[in-house]
């Protein structure tokens, strides 16, 4: 890991600023003094960010009904009044989720969850909207990938002069960490460019292993799966690739690619990098919440129980790099014994995977550096 006396001038590295939660300092004066270094000009290394006279979208996870460890509404409501403060116009966003099983699917689904979990206009001082409505496809497309064949931004975000990405640093069962790349690819989007990333791993029956219950066609919102003489035959054309035959396949018989979680990893950061392009020459900020640090994402209720202890908040201008330096705290944390797990990539290997993979990737397509500067605030 990077840090502040490890940095040589002569070496080009993106800074991430560190508010450290094992200090004594208050959280709202750090979010604060995150944003402050974040966004003001440092000496030969760019401009300063302005959100003033800027309508700023405020991105964060809102959290899945049930959820319980999503990001708490008290840190978005102190970003959005930090962006007042500065002479911007934010308002808070999320997307509608691709999975069908939650409470999510919908525009008008979001709101309700979004206000049962405390993000109302009210408590955020705001407004609060959901960027791809009015049916979660209303996006601006960008340039193809080698994984996935478009890209489609949601609009309300597309449309914004400057973004603040929050983003609550947990696991994922395809990705292993999820943090502002994910944020990016997955939150950023369209319900059809959700999809496109999904498509990439793909699916896979095995039919020694069924058993002809017919529960995954039962369960198939889209009706793309049926049963045909006891065996299940999807429609891929139509597919979602949600994944709840799969998770509700009590014998096993549906899988994914054996490289799908490496392949969904490589789309995503096309995404990611999709997002970016689209919001080039806008201010971009990015805040990684490191605390209560679940295995699973903020879509599961519950998301099970916490890997490490609180670590704190960082924040960059640089996706990969914050990433890169979220994975690389979490690993210095100290862990709960019961996971049984030890670094390098905790989260990866809970999830049975690299973390690292759309890591490296968005690297490879130019949206940010590995190479870190730890600067703690």
């Amino acid at each position: 890991m990077q840090t502040e006396q490890d940095y040589n001038e002569g070496e080009t590295m993106s800074e991430v600023y560190f508010f450290d939660f094992s200090g004594s300092g208050n959280v709202l004066e750090g979010i604060d003094r995150l944003l402050e270094n974040c966004t003001r000009v440092r000496e030969g290394r760019g401009e300063g960010i302005d959100f003033g006279r800027k309508r700023v979208a405020v991105k964060a996870h809102f959290g899945e009904l049930g959820n319980y460890t999503h990001m708490r509404p008290a840190f978005v409501r102190h970003v959005v009044e930090h962006v007042k403060g500065k002479g911007g116009d934010p308002f808070a966003t999320d997307t509608t989720t691709l999975y069908p099983e939650g409470a999510r699917v919908t525009v008008e689904e979001s709101l309700r969850t979004a206000a049962y979990n405390g993000f109302t206009e009210e408590g955020l001082g705001c407004p609060v909207s959901i960027a791809d409505a009015p049916d979660g496809y209303n996006g601006v497309a960008t340039a193809e990938g080698e994984i996935v064949d478009f890209v489609k931004v949601a609009r309300a975000i597309a449309e914004a002069d400057a973004i603040v990405v929050l983003s609550h640093v947990k696991g994922h069962v395809l990705t292993g960490i999820g943090g502002a790349i994910k944020n990016l690819a997955m939150g950023c989007t369209t319900k059809d460019c959700k999809r496109e990333q999904h498509r990439a791993h793909g699916l896979v029956f095995y039919d020694e292993k069924c058993t002809g219950c017919g529960t995954c066609a039962a369960v198939c919102r889209f009706s793309v799966l049926e049963m045909v003489e006891g065996k299940p035959v999807w429609d891929f054309d139509r597919c979602f690739y949600c994944s709840t035959c799969r998770f509700s396949c009590e014998s096993g018989a549906i899988g994914i690619l054996k490289d799908g979680k490496e392949r969904f990893q490589k789309g995503m950061a096309e995404s990611a990098a999709g997002v970016m392009r689209v919001m080039e020459g806008k201010a971009s900020v990015f805040l990684n919440f490191i605390f209560d640090v679940t295995p699973l994402c903020d879509c599961a209720a519950p998301a099970g129980m916490l890997v490490v202890q609180n670590v704190g908040i960082l924040a960059s201008r640089d996706p990969v790099a914050i990433d890169s330096a979220s994975i690389d705290l979490i690993d210095s944390a100290e862990v709960f014994p019961s996971w049984g797990v030890t670094p390098p990539d905790i989260l990866g290997k809970i999830n049975q995977t690299d973390s690292w993979i759309h890591v490296r990737e968005a690297e490879r397509l130019g949206i940010g550096s590995r190479r870190y500067r730890l600067v703690r605030v």
